[in-house]
């Protein structure tokens, strides 16, 4: 039985982003499979850190390249990020002391959390990031140009070996 079904209304149109939500979406249901499956709590606990993992890389990923294109609304996103994860290992602590386990309800929060946070709040960043794309590519790069060099050694190539060094 499956959780989540990945289909176009969760794609982003970001192959990077994408390949790492459709991971998200694959370890969900393989804990929704080991749940289903009435698996011991050592057995959904480590998919449920397999999850976790999966979703602190992404979300690392994700707040990178926010932040490399500047993105204004970078610090909500970081702490809806930081509220999820919060609520995961919230849920492994209590697992791993034997008080819960990983429940249905649980795992239909995770998938509509997700389902909710890629629709509505990634696409939100989407617009901006290929906007910042397309002025940098249209920019020519600054011409650097150390104190020594004069404008006839830059042009003419020479120090370029000493760059190349340092």
């Amino acid at each position: 039985m499956t959780l989540l079904v990945w289909d176009k209304r969760l794609s982003v149109g970001a192959p990077a982003m994408e390949a790492q939500h459709r991971l998200l979406v694959e370890s969900l249901n393989e804990l929704h499979n080991a749940v289903m499956r009435g698996e011991p709590r050592a057995v959904t606990g480590m998919f449920l850190r397999t999850f976790m993992a999966y979703t602190r890389n992404h979300h690392a990923a994700e707040e990178t390249l926010m932040a490399r294109v500047d993105y204004p609304e970078v610090q909500q996103h970081r702490a809806l990020h930081r509220e999820l994860m919060q609520n995961l290992v919230t849920e492994l602590a209590r697992v791993d002391r034997g008080e819960i386990t990983v429940t249905v309800e649980f795992l239909h929060f995770l998938r509509d959390w997700l389902v909710n946070h890629i629709q509505k709040v990634d696409r939100a960043y989407l617009p901006w990031i290929v906007r910042r794309a397309a002025s940098k590519m249209q920019r020519p790069a600054p011409m650097r140009q150390t104190s020594n060099e004069s404008c006839a050694e830059a042009n003419s190539g020479a120090g370029l070996a000493s760059e190349a060094r340092s």
